[in-house]
């Protein structure tokens, strides 16, 4: 297997920056993995605290805990959750990660032509 697809599964597969690392570019790896780890965080952080929302309210109603008052306890809780936030960092990661991995994918092309 040749640098520029291995650097390519890296990148994609694994997380942003790995393939950076492996061709020996740390900065740059950090830079990626950084730039990837921020916006992930906020979503795994915004979805831990929905969650949590969700469990002490349905532990907080009592009696007979069943699918549809689940269902409408979560529903209620999207509804108050502001998405725009969740939805840039979405964004924002899948950014990082794809000129992560054309990134990749040019300095391994670049190192085996050198």
């Amino acid at each position: 297997m040749n640098k520029t697809v291995k650097a390519g599964l890296l990148s994609a597969f694994l997380f942003p920056g790995a393939a950076h690392w492996w061709l020996k570019k740390q900065l740059a790896a950090v830079i990626y993995a950084i730039a990837a780890a921020l916006p992930l965080y906020y979503i795994v952080d915004v979805t831990m605290t929905q969650t949590q929302l969700v469990v002490d309210k349905v532990l907080m109603s009592g009696g007979q805990i069943d699918l549809l008052s689940i269902n409408e306890i979560v529903t209620q809780q999207m509804a108050n959750l502001d998405t725009q936030g969740v939805y840039l960092a979405t964004v924002t990661l899948f950014c990082v990660w794809l000129v992560n991995i054309f990134d990749a994918i040019r300095l391994a092309r670049k190192l085996e032509h050198a």
